[in-house]
């Protein structure tokens, strides 16, 4: 079983998780533009038993309740109350699963290139297309 630890940019959070990530996309919606500050987020799902967040003092890790996204589902984003760094999140309807910011992850990332590109509707113009990946106007289909 492969372990990936993480943290927020000030340290107080800390992630591990155990486990491969499900899936990774780029998503390019307007309320991740927001809540990540850039063009898009780069993220990796886990099944949601397989994270585990530790804090440096209770309660710094805070949850906002994301009741803008594209995808019209609640989406519960995490992040640090001393830094403000996303570290997570979970959409409605889809609990069992966590979202990592890739970006918070340590080591070598070269295996979660994403594949898929979601709310393509909203990418920023000057931002190019990840070569070979799967576009999505917005989420795509689910079973």
């Amino acid at each position: 079983m492969s372990t990936r630890t993480g943290s927020c940019l000030c340290g107080s959070i800390k992630v591990v998780i155990q486990g491969a990530p499900v899936s990774t996309n780029i998503c390019h919606c307007t309320s991740c533009q927001k809540s990540t500050g850039a063009a898009f987020a780069s993220l990796a799902a886990f099944k949601a038993s397989e994270i585990t967040y530790t804090e440096s003092e209770p309660s710094i890790l805070k949850t906002y309740d994301d009741t803008s996204s594209e995808s019209g589902r609640l989406v519960k984003r995490k992040f640090c109350g001393r830094c403000g760094s996303p570290v997570g999140g979970s959409r409605e309807g889809f609990e069992e699963f966590s979202i990592v910011p890739i970006g918070i992850l340590e080591g070598d990332k070269s295996d979660l290139k994403p594949p898929v590109e979601l709310f393509h509707k909203s990418k920023i113009d000057w931002i190019p297309t990840l070569e070979g990946s799967q576009l999505f106007e917005t989420l795509p289909p689910t079973p």
